[in-house]
């Protein structure tokens, strides 16, 4: 069954965040969530899959989560969770011949108010909390 875990529970400060994601060979993938009052900033570096969906259309039977509408209802408190036994890493679990386990992969989901991405990846991210400078 698959489970939900907060893993940065109350450090990213809750807000209305815009998406801007960047992936590459050297960089590894960057995701910068851009709210009214906080930037947010998580590097991930180099991962072995990713799936970004339009938070419209996967909140219905995408995760087999039993959970997932008490964290709905509560209006998803965390940004950022590690998932076990996840239908996306099994998926990849299934395709890497062995890779997934030997590397100890582990199965992130980030909700925004935009997209659910799922990140699967051996590293936990670097979180940096930036406060967005309003012009006075």
């Amino acid at each position: 069954m698959e489970i939900w875990q907060a893993v940065f529970p109350d450090i990213i400060p809750k807000d209305n965040y815009q998406t801007q994601l960047s992936n590459g060979r050297f960089q590894g993938l960057i995701l910068e969530l851009k709210g009214h009052f906080h930037c947010v900033v998580l590097k991930f570096g180099i991962v072995q899959a990713i799936r970004i969906l339009d938070e419209g259309i996967v909140q219905n039977d995408l995760y087999s989560c039993s959970s997932l509408s008490n964290l709905k209802s509560e209006g998803f408190k965390d940004i950022i969770y590690e998932v076990i036994d996840g239908e996306f890493g099994k998926q990849i679990q299934n395709i890497s011949c062995g890779y997934y386990d030997a590397l100890e992969e582990r199965h992130y989901v980030i909700i925004t108010n935009d997209y659910n991405i799922d990140v699967v990846t051996e590293w936990q991210p670097e979180i940096t909390i930036l406060p967005i400078q309003k012009n006075t």
